[in-house]
């Protein structure tokens, strides 16, 4: 009886044994590819695709002398689906393979009325799309292989929620041996809420120090993952790029007037799973010696469709910028997908 030589899963879209990629509604298709040295016997020949959000982590509690170790997970499927290439369920009937390369083509069309989160790996969690194929044979073991693809999410930033302008205002008093000194204020304005990776994010802010300190603006985009298991939830969060102004003395105010802070590459924010947020934010904010930063947060949103040319202009800052963006994070119904095979025969020879 011959051998298998090569069993693989060969996505059409993939290039140079590159991940490809597709958006919801779109077709994964591609071969399975079965290469055999002599004839060979084969029960069945199993495709099963798969897309999943997976949050998990472990802590530790102590309570007196005692200690264990809890373990938090969630998990939300988006879409399952198998598929017989080969054989009957239940059946024990063979095929017979010969010798040669034979390809199995199948397609898969990705849900798209419920969008479909981006893939996403994080300290303690991930959302990931795969396909599995399985070959079994009598008296053998099955021979299994899987290959990932990755799937984007098209933010638009040209939404009008994402083009209204964001605007923060913050003061404080600074107290020394029972005295209060002038207050601080900051406040801070962008253009609007959303960006693409590329960008350069203009900041407009006024900074009034009525203290009898320095302080020294400055401003940093920073990356929150939160990841959410029966009731509980786990937070990371990452600097990824920041500048710093001239310090303000005291008793003088100074404004920015545009400072462009650039946004480096970084993937879009996360939208459309209830399990697994990682999303950016603005801040702008005041280090004062000696005492807490006086900070305003701006969310952004990163998208992934650029500002279009009749939109490139600064909207006006005295309009309303309306509600929270990520409110589209909530919980969505899952969707669906299906298999299309387009030969279900025992696959050609090349």
């Amino acid at each position: 009886m011959g051998k298998v030589e090569s069993f693989t899963i060969l996505y059409d879209r993939a290039v140079d044994n590159t991940v490809p990629t597709y958006t919801g509604g779109e077709w994964v298709s591609g071969r399975i590819v079965v290469q055999v040295n002599a004839q060979i016997e084969v029960k069945a020949l199993k495709i099963h695709a798969k897309g999943q959000a997976y949050v998990h982590w472990t802590e530790r509690h102590t309570s007196g002398s005692n200690s264990n170790t809890r373990r938090y997970s969630q998990q939300i499927r988006y879409f399952e689906h198998k598929y017989l290439l080969i054989g009957v369920d239940g059946s024990e009937q063979v095929t017979i393979i010969p010798p040669g390369r034979h390809e199995y083509p199948f397609s898969l069309v990705l849900p798209q009325t419920s969008p479909l989160p981006a893939s996403f790996n994080g300290a303690y969690g991930n959302v990931s799309y795969w396909m599995t194929a399985k070959l079994h044979r009598p008296w053998k073991l099955r021979i299994k292989v899987k290959e990932i693809f990755t799937v984007c999410d098209q933010i638009d930033i040209n939404a009008p929620l994402l083009l209204s302008p964001q605007v923060a205002t913050k003061e404080k008093t600074i107290c020394c041996c029972c005295c209060a000194s002038g207050p601080i204020s900051l406040s801070a304005k962008i253009e609007r809420k959303g960006y693409t990776s590329g960008e350069s994010i203009r900041i407009f802010a006024e900074i009034e120090n009525h203290s009898s300190r320095n302080v020294v603006p400055k401003a940093a985009i920073y990356k929150t993952c939160t990841f959410h298991a029966e009731g509980k939830r786990k937070k990371t969060s990452e600097l990824v790029t920041k500048l710093e102004g001239e310090p303000v003395l005291g008793g003088k105010t100074e404004s920015w007037n545009g400072m462009e802070l650039k946004i480096p590459p970084v993937p879009p924010t996360l939208m459309n799973c209830s399990i697994i947020q990682m999303e950016y934010s603005l801040m702008v904010y005041l280090e004062i010696a000696g005492s807490m930063n006086l900070t305003v947060n701006l969310p952004i949103i990163i998208g992934t469709i650029p500002l279009h040319s009749f939109n490139s202009q600064a909207t006006n800052f005295n309009s309303q910028y309306g509600m929270n963006y990520n409110s589209l994070s909530d919980t969505l119904p899952e969707g669906k997908s299906d298999f299309l095979f387009t030969n279900q025969n025992l696959g050609f020879q090349t």
